[in-house]
């Protein structure tokens, strides 16, 4: 039987704000002990451990800061470092004994996060809907399935963010990586990042065959969810590819795109655009590999009934 005496995430949520309320950049390691500390943890409860081997209280400070970070309450200055911001530091005011990811709905910011969250699966149909209280009458498999949906969400959820707040030059050489991963270049192709020569509004070159005569060209646009893709930009990037006497063009964009966009790019007759959003490209990059890794697996085990076939025929 598991021991379980580290305190939730919940109850780790404001002690991770009260240990980083002097406003200073932390690395996440030394928020871990703050907190342990702060709260006085015995080491009975430091020495838990989760199946992967990690310590229980360092793997729900993790999560804690990471959802804080979601919901705009830390920041993270640079890579594994966190540093608390005003709307933290006013929650941090209020004492708090629990913080919960309910609670965390009073910030736009996170209401945004688990809205997109929850596009996410509902636009995947092959997972089950379950609720709490259904649990028990769920297939296991099934309930496995909806916790991978939900937590693969929340990462394309957060890689789209991240990709928001890369620099264009780095969103444009990621959708070439993207698409290059997804095996447009063929075997003898290649694949060339325009980059800040703006060559007549193309991003990105993948050349799908040793001669190139078959281009996709890509045009990236790094935007925050407020900034759609509206008709101009598209029509824009059709010249482009006029101009080059090219038929195949890929329009992608962290936000995504307005209707008379998505109309202009389908009425599109010397060749074909294909225009992927935000939503739709953190999903492919998941699907081909492209700025993840595989972080959790589960082995699933049935009786083999060959091994009683002897017994049986008996």
């Amino acid at each position: 039987m598991t021991i379980d005496n580290t305190p939730t995430i919940d109850r780790f949520r404001p002690i991770v704000l009260r240990a980083l309320n002097n406003g200073e950049e932390h690395a996440v390691r030394d928020v871990c002990e703050m907190v342990a500390n702060h709260m006085e943890l015995p080491q009975e409860v430091r020495s838990e451990r989760i199946a992967s081997g990690q310590h229980r209280y360092i793997n729900r400070i993790h999560w804690a800061c990471s959802a804080l970070t979601q919901a705009g309450l830390l920041e993270r200055p640079r890579r594994g470092h966190y540093r608390i911001t005003d709307d933290g530091k006013e929650v941090d005011q209020r004492s708090l004994n629990e913080y919960s990811e309910k609670d965390m709905l009073e910030w736009r910011v996170w209401r945004a996060y688990q809205e997109e969250i929850s596009q996410r699966r509902r636009a995947d149909d092959t997972v089950p809907s379950i609720s709490p209280s259904s649990e028990d009458l769920v297939d296991p498999v099934e309930s496995l399935t909806a916790g991978e949906r939900t937590f693969n969400a929340q990462t394309e959820t957060k890689l789209r963010k991240r990709l928001q707040e890369s620099s264009p030059e780095f969103f444009e050489r990621a959708v070439i990586d993207v698409l290059w991963a997804m095996g447009y270049g063929g075997t003898h192709g290649e694949k060339k990042h325009v980059g800040r020569t703006r060559d007549g509004g193309i991003d990105g070159v993948i050349r799908q065959d040793a001669l190139g005569l078959t281009n996709i060209y890509i045009q990236a646009k790094r935007y925050a969810d407020s900034n759609k893709v509206g008709e101009p930009e598209v029509r824009n990037f059709i010249g482009s590819l006029d101009a080059k006497g090219a038929n195949l063009g890929v329009f992608i964009t962290t936000s995504s795109f307005q209707p008379a966009a998505e109309k202009t790019a389908a009425g599109y007759r010397h060749g074909k655009i294909v225009l992927i959003d935000g939503i739709k490209l953190t999903s492919l990059m998941l699907s081909y590999g492209v700025a993840v890794h595989k972080a959790h697996e589960f082995t699933l085990y049935e009786i083999n009934d060959d091994f009683f076939e002897d017994d049986e025929l008996a």
